[in-house]
């Protein structure tokens, strides 16, 4: 299963994060387990959801099926964190490892300056004749995106 949450993602995502773990110089699971905790430390909408059908006495406990055993054997993740996200999941009405999957197509899909940089270093390490003046990109990215 847990090999099926990578491989279920969409090509796009898989490659951001791909490339987010080279950068990191983490192996590609290291890098989607420090995102799920980080994840885990940033409040959502969906946390919303799971406070009010607690305060109306709903079950939002997370199930520990296969599948959640396995996330925590494959991504060593910790029980609070398995906790939150399995809350988060069930709140939102989606099997665990879907809301896994919608949530890092999600992470991938929010592009950072840093991205956008990363992926011009990977166009010029492919030719090395490119002559990329990555200040000026990034400029012309964060004019872009308005910051």
């Amino acid at each position: 299963m847990a090999e099926l949450l990578v491989n279920d993602l969409p090509f796009a995502t898989l490659d951001v994060l791909r490339r987010r773990a080279r950068a990191a110089r983490l192996p590609l699971s290291d890098h989607i387990r420090r995102e799920l905790i980080a994840l885990v430390g940033r409040r959502t909408a969906d946390d919303t959801v799971v406070a009010f059908l607690e305060s109306e006495g709903r079950d939002v406990e997370p199930e520990i099926d296969g599948d959640a055993v396995a996330l925590v054997e494959r991504y060593d993740l910790p029980i609070e964190v398995l906790g939150v996200l399995g809350r988060r999941a069930r709140s939102a009405g989606l099997p665990l490892v879907e809301y896994l999957r919608r949530e890092l197509v999600r992470l991938a899909r929010q592009s950072t300056v840093d991205d956008a940089l990363l992926e011009f270093r990977e166009a010029q390490e492919r030719d090395p004749a490119l002559d990329i003046d990555m200040a000026a990109v990034a400029g012309a990215v964060r004019y872009a995106r308005g910051e």
